[in-house]
């Protein structure tokens, strides 16, 4: 015998189980050798040490009762990490809902009425815009640009020749000159000094076309207007003379365009068109043949519109030459004052402003939570709804297993 067959054999040796003549066998191995001999010596050992210990009856009870408190603890810890991850979720959706919806929440300030009067437009937020709908010229929206009439109209050479006619010899031609400004204003007592450049436009004959106002002067915001002022042309200087005593005037401009050729056309156009319109009202009446007729109607018809369409340019020349066109700025300015400040008003402004940025949250929070309701209260009985799925899912599974 080896001592592989020794090792094989050695647990059915302790045990009494081998024949005699294998345990013979046994015995004469391990005595010529010694780590086989120090292995059964080992085993043996072992065995009567088993054999010695009793285990108590509550041994099996308290070692179930050891995995059971085990697994509440881990479900202690499984709940308790639920509940903290299910605060934090809802810390996180009311503060960064409040943050995200601050901009679109009703304001704690709002508009409780309006300015009245062609006097002044104040504001009490963003601007306040006025146009005049007074009748007067009609205007296009580039004032300085000239003109000109389009050569494709279909005039006869008679016509064209009338239109190509000069002056007569020594014959004069006002002249028809279109002038506008622009100024700026800057000042100090911005309520007074934009009555006063509205109420010298007025006296001078003029009017407001468009004021636009913006800025809150109760928020410390600096104000500021736009005006549109219609000036009478022979005014004009003593109007910009005026303005010189209103705040402080920081920048002017004048521009003069002289549009005398181009008015004088249009005004031959026009005096063309009514002699074509005169002679044509004659034809028609002289007219028998139905196809005439027609021909001349629709002739006429196309006289009237450049008519009126002359006229209308005439009409648009002569406001732009009767009325200047003035383009005002008004612009509020502040004196301020350095003033050194301490360290315990620094700290105390902090904390009132600090003080004043939290109500302001909470206030907005509250309106966030009251916003949203409706949805929280949706979701919540989705939630007990898939809950009570899941929970009898369970309780039926486990029922199939005690089965």
């Amino acid at each position: 015998m080896n001592c592989k067959d020794f090792s094989n054999l050695l647990d059915a040796y302790v045990d009494g189980s081998l024949s005699e003549s294998e345990a013979d066998q046994m015995r004469d191995h391990a005595a010529a050798c010694p780590d086989c001999a120090a292995m059964l010596t080992l085993l043996q050992d072992a065995r009567r040490m088993d054999e010695a210990i009793e285990v108590p009856e509550t041994f099996s009870s308290s070692w179930r009762q050891r995995i059971r408190e085990e697994e509440n603890m881990e479900e202690k810890k499984i709940k308790s990490w639920k509940t903290w991850l299910a605060a934090a979720a809802v810390l996180v959706f009311i503060l960064g809902g409040t943050a995200l919806t601050r901009e679109n929440m009703p304001s704690r300030t709002r508009l409780t009425g309006a300015a009245s009067g062609s006097a002044q437009a104040k504001t009490t937020g963003s601007s306040v815009t006025r146009r005049n709908t007074d009748a007067g010229p009609v205007m296009f929206e580039d004032m300085a640009a000239p003109m000109m009439m389009a050569v494709s109209e279909d005039f006869d050479a008679a016509e064209m020749e009338e239109a190509a006619e000069a002056p007569a010899a020594g014959e004069t031609r006002q002249e028809k000159i279109i002038r506008n400004a622009s100024f700026t204003v800057k000042t100090t007592d911005y309520d007074t000094d934009l009555e006063r450049l509205q109420t010298l436009a007025r006296d001078l004959g003029g009017r407001v076309e468009y004021l636009s106002a913006s800025g809150d002067a109760s928020s410390g915001q600096t104000r500021s207007a736009s005006l549109t002022l219609r000036i009478p042309a022979q005014r004009l200087d003593e109007f910009l003379s005026g303005v010189e005593g209103i705040g402080n005037v920081t920048a002017m401009t004048q521009e003069m365009q002289d549009v005398s050729d181009s008015y004088y056309d249009v005004q031959t156009r026009l005096d063309t068109q009514r002699k074509k319109l005169e002679r044509l009202q004659a034809m028609f009446t002289a007219a028998e043949d139905v196809s005439d007729l027609i021909e001349i109607e629709s002739a006429i018809a196309d006289a009237q519109y450049y008519i009126d369409r002359y006229t209308a340019q005439l009409k648009t020349y002569d406001g732009k030459v009767e009325y200047s066109t003035v383009n005002a700025s008004v612009r509020e300015v502040r004196v301020t004052e350095m003033k050194e400040v301490t360290l315990g008003q620094r700290i105390a402004e902090g904390f009132r402003n600090s003080l004043d940025a939290g109500a302001e949250f909470l206030e907005d929070m509250v309106i966030f939570l009251v916003s949203a309701l409706p949805w929280l209260i949706a979701a919540a009985v989705v939630f007990v709804i898939v809950r009570l799925i899941v929970r009898k899912a369970k309780k039926n599974k486990i029922e199939k297993k005690e089965k």
